[in-house]
């Protein structure tokens, strides 16, 4: 599995020449050019750029390698798609203060349910098939399922514990009771863990990511801080959209919508694997509790 091919391609093109990750001073000159003239990108060519930014073809494709792509004509083909995309998910919502004091009831309906499609939208932009099948994969293969979650997020982990359960998937909660540097320790290379995180800053997620790093266990972490120390060690990581403040809102609105439909997806993508199996999983305990009839 190569972690660092599945995390450039999953962050979004515009991020990442926003942050400039390991950038040489002509690459941090392209990509500031780039966010400078994003309405003109689309229409100018590889030599056209290099002129505009007094660099050279090669210092371009390196900058489009680094960002995980594998040259100029797909970079633009990409950063075309990032426009569509953004320019689709222009929310008229604010995920901290959704609605104000003078909206009726209705009114409020309207606004929630505007949030909710808007965030699963967002969310969707950020998936990728491959980071999908390969999270859907490790997970099924795993022994065991040790699920890393606090607050209103364990409320998003134990809905998934549950489904888990009925197909037969042994999934515990790690942070419940406070036990979690026990079952850190228990991990074996046949489970898997998940952090379910949306900041990613807990000292405590860091230092069972650290252990499971040592220790060659798989982990996948669920955030929308991509740039944490958690989300560079995992194996994989799926990022849902950074529009929540930490302290400024009325409600975990967005961060736990974006985390229950990613968590929805993944099981859904569980389940596909052996779809025949898993039908046949959920329904045998219902048969095997319900007392035969007599024959006469």
């Amino acid at each position: 599995m190569n972690k660092m091919f599945i995390e450039v391609k999953l962050l979004r093109i515009l991020l990442q020449l926003t942050e400039m990750p390991n950038f040489t001073p002509n690459e941090k000159s392209i990509a500031a050019y780039i966010l400078t003239h994003k309405e003109s990108m689309l229409h100018l060519n590889i030599q056209e750029l290099a002129k505009a930014t007094y660099t050279s073809h090669s210092a371009i494709n390196r900058l489009t390698h680094k960002l995980g792509l594998s040259g100029f004509k797909e970079f633009i083909i990409n950063l075309a798609r990032e426009f569509q995309q953004s320019t689709q998910s222009i929310s008229s919502v604010d995920p901290n203060y959704p609605f104000g004091l003078e909206e009726s009831p209705l009114q409020v309906a309207k606004e929630i349910a505007e949030l909710m499609k808007e965030t699963m939208d967002k969310s969707f932009t950020f998936m990728d098939d491959e980071l999908l099948a390969q999270t859907a994969a490790l997970l099924d293969q795993a022994a065991r399922i040790f699920i890393y979650a606090v607050g209103d997020s364990q409320i998003r982990a134990k809905s998934f514990q549950n489904k888990l359960i009925k197909i037969n998937k042994y999934a515990v909660i790690a942070t419940e009771l406070s036990e979690w540097a026990y079952h850190t320790a228990n991990l074996t290379v046949e489970d898997c863990a998940i952090f379910l995180t949306y900041h990613g800053q807990s000292p405590m997620y860091v230092q069972a990511a650290q252990y499971f790093s040592r220790e060659k266990i798989p982990f996948i972490t669920i955030t929308a801080s991509h740039q944490s120390e958690l989300a560079k060690l995992s194996n994989l990581c799926i990022y849902v959209p950074n529009d929540e403040e930490k302290h400024a809102k009325i409600g975990t609105f967005s961060s736990q919508i974006a985390f229950e439909y990613v968590l929805n997806v993944i099981y859904s993508c569980i389940y596909k694997i052996s779809y025949a199996k898993n039908r046949e999983s959920a329904a045998r305990p219902f048969r095997s509790i319900t007392p035969k009839q007599d024959e006469e």
